[in-house]
């Protein structure tokens, strides 16, 4: 625990009292928002999930079919093998975590992609993950080596200690693509419990956590000794309420590049349910539209100007 050299014994002790306070009240926030959180995101987001991507994928293949067979132009059938590489890439995201939806062919999302792309998906995952673990390091000042020690959320308050705004988001995405997961979810779960019960027992022979401070009325050596005891105390909730959040994220394929308040998380669950819901319908419409050539070359036609004018506006911020 950092110390202020300008605080007292005594506001010591009060500070770590209420930091131990609100690190218990944030733990059993965890705790209490399980059950309701669980039932929303299986009952509710999962299945959309699922759609969503079964959508996507069909995308796909309607992008294909009409590269082939609807007599686009040059530049459209460029926009359409980019779209096709682009979504396959998103796609082959999920089958790398084994979250492809029944019915979804990785082997055929990476043929796609090859053949919209010009290159290898797996060759270029591994040349990207590569190129972002040095861009990383040379950022944040270390061997690219060392970065494999670090967990997702030990690199994420490294990066908001050091940057701010587009630059640590910029450099959260190349985290993001260094450190993609060698594992499923579940195995990392499973990881996290068996290291979580080891650090438990070894907790539970340290003499500090077995021991209650009084609330008030120490002065001199007790008052230091206190304040020892309380921040040993304090690191022990803090590791317990860092554990019941990379869990939560875990359980939930939450980003792991991200914090998370349980305060919070059920409400931003609720706003994904509706977003995604909103795009499933916007892409239930565009699928039925591209059976139609007239119809695919105008959105086409619309959405090369939309991605234009994003550009435009990217290349004056």
């Amino acid at each position: 625990m950092g110390e202020s050299s300008l605080e007292s014994p005594q506001e010591l002790f009060e500070r770590l009292q209420a930091r131990i306070e609100a690190e218990r009240a944030r733990l059993a926030g965890w705790q209490a928002i399980e059950a309701d959180y669980q039932r929303k995101y299986t009952q509710d987001l999962r299945p959309l999930e699922e759609k969503l991507n079964s959508l996507r994928y069909k995308l796909v293949l309607c992008f294909d079919h009409a590269y082939k067979n609807m007599g686009l132009s040059k530049a459209e059938r460029q926009f359409v093998s980019e779209l096709v590489t682009e979504f396959s890439e998103e796609l082959l995201g999920l089958g790398a975590k084994s979250d492809l939806p029944a019915g979804c062919d990785a082997a055929r999302l990476k043929t796609l992609y090859k053949k919209h792309g010009g290159s290898d998906y797996d060759a270029d995952v591994a040349e990207d993950t590569e190129e972002a673990k040095a861009y990383l390091a040379e950022a944040l000042e270390l061997d690219a080596g060392e970065l494999g020690a670090y967990t997702p959320i030990q690199l994420l308050q490294l990066i908001s200690d050091q940057f701010e705004d587009e630059e640590a988001e910029e450099l959260l995405e190349e985290a993001r693509q260094a450190l993609r997961p060698a594992v499923t979810n579940e195995a990392a779960w499973q990881a996290l419990q068996d290291a979580e019960r080891e650090r438990l027992a070894e907790s539970a022979r340290d003499p500090a956590l077995q021991t209650a401070v009084a609330a008030e009325g120490l002065s001199g050596d007790a008052l230091d000794k206190a304040n020892a005891v309380l921040a040993r105390q304090l690191d022990e909730v803090l590791a317990q309420a860092s554990h019941a959040e990379e869990g939560f994220k875990l359980r939930y394929d939450l980003d792991p590049f991200a914090s998370f308040d349980p305060e919070t998380v059920i409400e931003e669950l609720d706003a994904d349910i509706v977003d995604i819901q909103e795009y499933i319908r916007e892409l239930e419409h565009e699928v039925m539209q591209f059976s139609d050539e007239s119809l695919l070359k105008a959105w086409l036609k619309a959405m090369r100007r939309e991605v234009a004018s994003i550009e435009r506006r990217e290349g004056r911020g």
